[in-house]
């Protein structure tokens, strides 16, 4: 009976198990790893949201250009940017309203470059730079378009 005892107490001593540093150090390395994925895939929506934004945007610009290019030409010296409405038709995505799309430039054609001024006459050429921002305002994307008079 003694004989066993002692091989109960060898058998023992070898099956220790682990310590209270392992398991810490176990648990410190899991969250670490954890905190990284969560952090990666945090990451990974923010991209793809601004990436559908950009995306929007760009539909929205190439129907506001459109629409744009089919208004009436209006001539120096009265035109400006509100001279054109680039919403006027145009069915924009949920959430968007006419204000994240705007003309935010219109410059004349001077016979060597495009101005921000009126030249003497007008040469029936203009550049229009049409912004849209989304709703969340984390994109902005722009497109200009030349607009000529039909005559």
């Amino acid at each position: 009976m003694i004989e066993r005892l002692r091989r109960l107490r060898k058998r023992c001593r070898r099956e220790r198990g682990e310590t209270l540093v392992e398991v810490l150090i176990t648990i410190t390395i899991v969250g670490i790893a954890f905190t990284g994925i969560l952090a990666g895939l945090a990451t990974a929506i923010n991209l793809s949201g601004r990436h559908r934004g950009q995306a929007n945007a760009d539909v929205v610009l190439v129907s506001a250009a459109e629409s744009v290019k089919n208004q009436a030409y209006v001539p120096c010296p009265s035109v400006s940017t509100s001279s054109y409405t680039p919403t006027q038709g145009v069915t924009l995505p949920s959430g968007w309203s006419a204000s994240d799309v705007q003309v935010t430039s219109v410059r004349k054609w001077g016979g060597a470059a495009y101005l921000s001024t009126c030249p003497g006459t007008d040469l029936g050429l203009q550049l229009v730079t049409i912004t849209a921002t989304t709703p969340d305002g984390k994109s902005t994307e722009s497109v200009e378009i030349v607009k000529r008079t039909t005559s």
